[in-house]
């Protein structure tokens, strides 16, 4: 991550001097202008240790460079933890959904099949009854309807003004009906007709065992995500470079080359956890220990210098 060149600071001892120069030694770690450089060797030559000086701009790129790497590393562990939450992946959301639309169109589409099956089956029935002994129903419709004509015909006139002549005939054709010999004909025609008949009943107690059979066609189980949980984290730490604290051993006047990192926008998750630590609360914690350190930024320097 590459920064622009600093805006040096006032040194606190010496006012007119700019801060340049860092001693990075585990005992110093302090800032440093021209002067204070001077008087700094000096203290490290009493004591016969070894001034490790950096410029600013060095130092901050190296510090930059080490927050950077962290931050990034703290993201990956956050990516790792939310990798599996269900509202921030929605393609987890989705595999579940197309799963239960496959259920439903099976199960439509098993069902659908068994209708259309069943109205095939009852159709034939139907088509096979209507064709069953065509001829004797056909030949008894017809003697019937003649006979009911017949009698229709002397019913009427009967009840004519002149009916004598009525009567001699229905007295004449009384032997040409033989309805008990017609009775069995059509009871003997109708038992082959219906021979074929047939209907439709409904288990209504196997419902149930359908409905059972539902419920065991899809299971909803304790999914065992270990395994991938593993490879997720061990693929995202294996791809990361572990963050490297700045070199200890700094030489004077000698400029460290730097990789830059490109910057890149911190995706912000939402979590139950965001209510207690959120944004405004953040701001009012740093605003505080901002204008804390301001109260205490002489006390500090002082410190430092002594």
């Amino acid at each position: 991550m590459s920064v622009a060149p600093s805006q040096f600071e006032k040194c606190y001892k010496h006012p007119s001097n700019d801060i340049v120069l860092f001693c990075m030694s585990l005992e110093c770690r302090q800032p440093l202008c021209k002067d204070c450089c001077k008087l700094h060797v000096q203290q490290h030559n009493q004591n016969g240790t070894q001034a490790q000086l950096d410029t600013v701009d060095n130092v901050r790129q190296q510090l930059l460079n080490n927050v950077h790497e962290m931050k990034t590393k703290f993201e990956e562990e956050r990516a790792i933890l939310h990798h599996f939450n269900v509202g921030e992946s929605p393609e987890l959301m989705k595999q579940i959904q197309n799963k239960l639309q496959k259920v439903k169109s099976t199960l439509m589409a098993a069902v659908n099949q068994y209708c259309v099956q069943l109205e095939e089956q009852v159709k034939q029935k139907i088509h096979l009854q209507k064709q069953s002994h065509p001829g004797e129903k056909k030949d008894l419709h017809h003697k019937l309807n003649q006979i009911i004509l017949s009698l229709d015909q002397k019913e009427k006139m009967l009840l004519q003004p002149k009916y004598i002549r009525g009567c001699l005939m229905v007295m004449s054709d009384e032997q040409h009906h033989d309805f008990e010999q017609l009775t069995l004909e059509v009871d003997d025609a109708l038992k082959m007709y219906l021979s074929n008949a047939f209907d439709v009943f409904v288990h209504e107690e196997k419902l149930q065992k359908i409905s059972q059979a539902f419920t065991e066609y899809v299971d909803i189980y304790q999914a065992n995500l270990n395994e991938e949980l593993e490879f997720l984290s061990k693929k995202i730490r294996d791809n990361s470079q572990v963050p490297q604290m700045p070199k200890q051993k700094i030489v004077s006047n000698q400029k460290i080359a730097q990789q830059t990192i490109p910057i890149k926008e911190t995706k912000q998750f939402h979590s139950i956890y965001d209510e207690k630590f959120s944004g405004s609360n953040f701001a009012n914690q740093s605003q505080f220990k901002w204008s804390y350190g301001d109260k205490k930024q002489e006390q500090y320097y002082q410190n430092i210098y002594q």
